[in-house]
C-alpha cells in the first residue's frame, strides 16, 4: 500500500478532484430551485445528497480501479465487450427505460443504468488491446484493421438506435485516437476518418429530430418556443454571467426556464453564476486533465498502457468537447453530459472506473521510472509511440 501511494499521480488526483467537488457544488446550485418545487420531490437538496452518494461511491471505485494492474484487464476484454452488447440489446427490445423520449437505461431498482457509459470504456480497452496485438499486421487493412472497425460499427449502431448520437460519436473519437497512434497507414486513417465524418452527418439528416437541432444550432431564433428554446434560453444564461458571474446560487435561468440545468447543461449556469472566469475555470482544468492523460500515456510501461491511456483522456476529452460546444451553440445539442460535472449516477461511476485504469497505468510508469533511477537509468527514455506510417 505504501508503494502504491508512494507511486500515486497526484496531480491526476488533485485534477479529479476539483472537477468532481467542483461539479457537486454546481449540481446544488443548479438544482435546487427545480428539486425544491418539484413535489414529487420536494426537497431542494435531492439532487445534491444524490450526486454526493455516487461521487463517494465513484471515489471508492477510483482507488480500487488504482490498486489493479490494468495489464490484467486485457483478460477481460472480450467478457467486457459481450457484456455491454447484450445490455445495448436488451435497452433496445424492451427492458429500456425512456426517459425525455430516449430509451438509454436498464432499471436495476436501485438506480437507472446506462450500457452506452459502459461502452464507452469496453471500446477503448477493446480497441487498445486488439490494436496491440495486431502490432505486425496493422499495414494490411483487411486483416489488422478492418475487424475491429466493423465491431465498433456495430456497438455505434447500437448506441445511435437509443437515440444517443452524441455517446456514441464521443466513442469514435477515442477510438479514432487509439487507431491514430496504433501505428496504422496514414492512407488508411484518412478513409475512416472521411468515413466517419460522412456518417454522423448522414445520421444527423436522415433523422428528422436530429436535422431539426442542426437547423436550430444554426439558428435557434427561428424556432424560439420549440427546438431553439433551450438553446436560446442557454445562451441568455452565459450572456447574463458576463465577466464575474451573478453570484453562486443567484442564477434565473435554473428556476424553470433552461431545461436540464443540472445535467446536460450544468455549464450554462456556471456561466451565469460565475462568469466568464467560471467556465475558463472549467475549460483550463480539462486541458490540465488532457496533458496530464497524454504525459501518463507517453511515460506507460508498454504499448498496451499507452493506447489505453490516450483512449481514456480523449474519451473524457470529446465528451468535454462536445458538452461544452452545445452549450455555447457552437455544436447541435446532442445531450451527452459533461464529464465529473454534471449530475448523474452512471456516468460518474463509470468515469471513475476508467480514470482509476489511468492512475494505475500513471502508477505503473512511475514506478518504472524510480526502478530505472535506482539502476542508474535516469536518461533512458520509454520507446515512443508508433508514429502514423
Amino acid at each position: 500500500m505504501k508503494k502504491h501511494l508512494r507511486n500515486l499521480d497526484y496531480p491526476l488526483l488533485v485534477i479529479i478532484l476539483i472537477l468532481s467537488l467542483f461539479g457537486l457544488v454546481m449540481v446544488y446550485s443548479a438544482s435546487f430551485v427545480e428539486a425544491g418545487l418539484d413535489p414529487g420531490i420536494n426537497d431542494s437538496g435531492y439532487y445534491f445528497r444524490r450526486q454526493r452518494m455516487w461521487l463517494i461511491l465513484g471515489l471508492m471505485i477510483f482507488f480500487v480501479a488504482s490498486m489493479f494492474s490494468y495489464r490484467s484487464l486485457r483478460k477481460l476484454t472480450q467478457p467486457f465487450f459481450f457484456i455491454t452488447v447484450l445490455m445495448l440489446i436488451l435497452v433496445l427490445v424492451g427492458f429500456g427505460v425512456s426517459v425525455n423520449g430516449a430509451t438509454r437505461w436498464l432499471d436495476f431498482k436501485i438506480f437507472l443504468f446506462q450500457p452506452s457509459e459502459m461502452a464507452k470504456i469496453t471500446m477503448v480497452l477493446y480497441f487498445a488491446h486488439i490494436l496491440t496485438s495486431k502490432q505486425d499486421r496493422l499495414d494490411n487493412f483487411s486483416q489488422g484493421i478492418l475487424p475491429p472497425i466493423m465491431l465498433l460499427m456495430f456497438v455505434f449502431g447500437l448506441i445511435v438506435l437509443q437515440p444517443d448520437l452524441g455517446t456514441a460519436t464521443s466513442i469514435l473519437i477515442a477510438c479514432g485516437i487509439i487507431l491514430l497512434f496504433s501505428g496504422a497507414r496514414f492512407r488508411h486513417l484518412f478513409a475512416l476518418g472521411a468515413s466517419g465524418i460522412a456518417l454522423v452527418v448522414g445520421l444527423i439528416f436522415i433523422a428528422g429530430y436530429r436535422r431539426d437541432r442542426l437547423t436550430s444550432f444554426l439558428n435557434p431564433f427561428e424556432d424560439p418556443s420549440g427546438e431553439g428554446y433551450q438553446l436560446i434560453q442557454s445562451l441568455i444564461a452565459i450572456a447574463s454571467g458576463k465577466l464575474n458571474g451573478v453570484g453562486l446560487a443567484n442564477g434565473v435561468q435554473k428556476a424553470g426556464y433552461l431545461p436540464e440545468a443540472h445535467t446536460d447543461f450544468i455549464l450554462s449556469i456556471i456561466a451565469e453564476e460565475l462568469g466568464l472566469f467560471g467556465v475558463l475555470f472549467v475549460i483550463v482544468t480539462f486541458m490540465a486533465f488532457m496533458y496530464k492523460g497524454v504525459l501518463i500515456a507517453k511515460r506507460a510501461p508498454d504499448h498496451f498502457g499507452r493506447l489505453l491511456a490516450l483512449g481514456i483522456t480523449f474519451q473524457v476529452i470529446s465528451q468535454a468537447i462536445i458538452n461544452i460546444g452545445a452549450v455555447s451553440g457552437s455544436m447541435p445539442i446532442t445531450g451527452i453530459t459533461l464529464p465529473l460535472i454534471s449530475y448523474g449516477g452512471s456516468s460518474m461511476l463509470i468515469t471513475f472506473a476508467t480514470l482509476g485504469v489511468l492512475m494505475n497505468i500513471a502508477i505503473k510508469g512511475n514506478m518504472k521510472r524510480g526502478y530505472e533511477t535506482e539502476e542508474e537509468e535516469e536518461t533512458k527514455d520509454f520507446q515512443p509511440i508508433r508514429s502514423v506510417k
